[in-house]
């Protein structure tokens, strides 16, 4: 769907492009590299605040109330603990809205959102790195006419190595490497469905060769390769989200070329072996090497309730030490979560007993 909505002189925008990445897989490093082109725009998601599914259609509210809507997500996303860096007109994204297709209630907000950001930045596209895109993407297919997919893939048991020191999920592995398996198997649909729309890199190689796989990318997006993507953390963009919270810290350095394969010295053997138990056909399938043979991993038995009794013991720790290290990003997060309650009482219980 080609957005021919103006705001001002602004240029017509192309096709939306989505970044479909598990977390923990480099995905925020390749969005702000998008970010850095003149064409593109690639906020941090604009849309993680508005409980999709959960509220009624805005199709269905009055105009009164699709505008509270977004006021409120907008509201959510600027107290977000990585809030937008160019301000959003709110009455213009309801204008968007309306102009638009008006079919689903994730689409169209989102692409009244992003619309309005590029419009704003004045940029010809914009990029979404949603992180439930794996739950929609064959809404989204349907619902975009010529939707671009920019797929990353890392390596499972380097995700799991990075979910163990991050604040953003479960901890153990057993939980990283089965939502990685399920994730990946939504991926590799979708190479198979829709092989001229999605363009797929593995983390590595872009730590490996960071030139090649960028204009791989570009000439997928067909935009011009520009030097200044290799230099992303130069931008005000990549500053600002380092400072905003720990897990983007990197983004202020260049690619970290040797940032791949920790597993192999820090993660503990036994769980090496569990995560390729679990995802070790979707490694095969990227390319990536097991270290432990069949047998071995047929041998290897799962541990069900030790897992979940360590993964609440390390989550407890976790969000002790980020209360006392972190205060302020750990707070701006729990409004988030906290904010989406409202959006769903207000917006969808409270609209659905009391429609006006």
């Amino acid at each position: 769907m080609v957005d021919h909505y103006h705001g001002g002189d602004a240029p017509e925008q192309k096709n939306p492009v989505f970044l479909l990445s598990s977390e923990r897989s480099g995905s925020n490093l390749v969005r702000s590299i998008l970010g850095t082109h003149t064409e593109l725009s690639a906020p941090h998601p604009l849309e993680t605040a508005y409980p999709w599914g959960k509220v009624t259609p805005p199709k269905d509210l009055p105009k009164r109330r699709v505008r509270n809507l977004v006021r409120d997500v907008l509201v959510n996303k600027h107290h977000s603990f990585h809030p937008l860096e160019t301000a959003v007109d709110i009455d213009r994204v309801v204008d968007r809205f309306y102009h638009g297709q008006q079919s689903h209630s994730l689409f169209d907000i989102q692409s009244a959102l992003y619309g309005e950001y590029a419009a704003q930045e004045r940029t010809d596209g914009w990029v979404s790195k949603y992180p439930a895109l794996w739950d929609c993407l064959e809404e989204a297919f349907d619902y975009y006419d010529d939707l671009k997919i920019i797929y990353n893939v890392r390596d499972a048991r380097d995700v799991a190595l990075s979910f163990k020191r991050s604040n953003v999920w479960r901890y153990h592995p057993f939980y990283s490497a089965t939502r990685w398996q399920q994730e990946q198997r939504r991926g590799t649909e979708i190479l198979e469905n829709h092989s001229d729309s999605v363009h797929q890199l593995r983390y590595k190689d872009l730590l490996q060769e960071p030139e090649s796989v960028v204009r791989g990318m570009c000439e997928f997006l067909e935009i011009p390769f520009q030097e200044e993507m290799l230099y992303y953390y130069e931008t005000d963009e990549a500053q600002a989200a380092a400072e905003s919270a720990e897990v983007f810290e990197n983004l202020t350095s260049p690619i970290m070329s040797d940032n791949y394969d920790k597993f192999h010295q820090q993660l503990p053997d036994d769980e090496v072996c569990l995560v390729e138990k679990i995802a070790g056909d979707q490694l095969e399938y990227f390319d990536y090497d097991l270290v432990y043979s069949e047998a071995e991993r047929e041998r290897f038995e799962f541990d069900l309730d030790r897992y979940e009794s360590e993964d609440k013991t390390l989550t407890r720790k976790a969000a002790l030490h980020d209360w006392y290290h972190n205060p302020h990003e750990r707070l701006k997060r729990q409004m988030t979560k906290s904010f989406a309650g409202y959006l769903i009482f207000r917006y969808g219980v409270v609209e659905k007993l009391l429609p006006l």
